[in-house]
């Protein structure tokens, strides 16, 4: 990515070989227990994307100072972000060789948009599907650690998932595309969005985890996620994963209809929407398409 230096040498050197890493500067909570600030605001978001696109270039575990060197950043600084990610379940320190990630499809995705804008590729993408299904079309995206809807296509009378905002939260277990982001997650990382409580909007949502697990299976097996229902009544919705060139997932394609138009127009939709989101792999940038 712009900006980045390249991983330096020492990276790729046998583990015996290496220095250990230094200490790391905890302050003491007040309980005594180490107390670590998680960092925030737009630079520091942008740094744990950078970071993350680091971690995920390398091909053995990363130290803090190379970290640091690498980000810019002074070594609290860095290992603040480390912490950030590890306990978030992006990353994980294998002591005493430094830090890796631990689900690289997950942090993949998210590190490969840095970038607040979505290519015009995937824009496009959304365009055409709006054009071709005549159904109200959705990118979602992942920025800053969140799951983003950042370009929806429709038109007067064509309507719009009652309560979506710009942002899929804990509402992603009964929506389509929300399905797609979590079949994303590890174990450990579903097992935190379970534990967080699945939250019924209707009488159809998925509120059983071991259910919500085979779902995500499904979608995982077949690469296509649906909903009927599970969010707000009389909505259904279709979605499918955008890979890059190394068959990453790097967004999703969705769009919302009416529970009848899904019942008579599910089998015409699925193709369309899988044809616009595999034509829009050749489309991407270089720095998406090659990461």
């Amino acid at each position: 990515m712009r900006g980045e230096p390249p991983i330096r040498p020492l990276l790729h050197a046998r583990e015996s070989d290496r220095a250990p890493e230094p200490e790391h500067p905890r302050r003491p909570g007040a309980s005594g227990a180490p107390e670590t600030e998680r960092p925030r605001g737009p630079r520091s978001a942008r740094a744990v994307l950078q970071l993350l696109a680091l971690l995920a270039r390398s091909e053995g575990p990363v130290r803090a100072d190379e970290a640091a060197e690498s980000l810019g950043k002074s070594l609290s600084a860095t290992y603040e972000l480390l912490d950030a990610l590890c306990a978030e379940g992006f990353a994980m320190h294998l002591k005493p060789a430094g830090y890796t990630l631990a689900d690289p499809g997950r942090a993949a995705a998210l590190a490969q948009n840095v970038d607040t804008a979505p290519p015009a590729s995937l824009t496009a993408a959304v365009d055409e599907l709006f054009e071709r299904t005549h159904k109200r079309a959705y990118l979602a995206a992942a920025r800053s650690g969140q799951v983003v809807i950042p370009v929806v296509r429709g038109r007067q009378g064509v309507r719009r998932i009652p309560g979506l905002g710009d942002e899929i939260g804990d509402d992603a277990h009964a929506l389509a595309l929300g399905k797609i982001a979590l079949s994303l997650l590890s174990a450990e990382g579903l097992q935190r969005y379970v534990d967080r409580g699945l939250r019924a909007f209707t009488a159809k949502t998925i509120v059983a985890p071991e259910a919500l697990r085979r779902e995500l299976q499904t979608v995982q097996r077949t690469g296509l996620a649906l909903d009927c229902e599970e969010h707000s009544e009389d909505f259904c919705c279709l979605a499918v994963p955008v890979l890059n060139g190394s068959r990453q997932t790097v967004a999703a394609l969705g769009i919302s209809m009416s529970a009848n138009a899904f019942e008579h127009e599910r089998e015409a939709l699925e193709p369309i929407l899988r044809d616009v989101a595999e034509r829009a792999i050749p489309a991407l940038p270089e720095k998406q398409a090659n990461s």
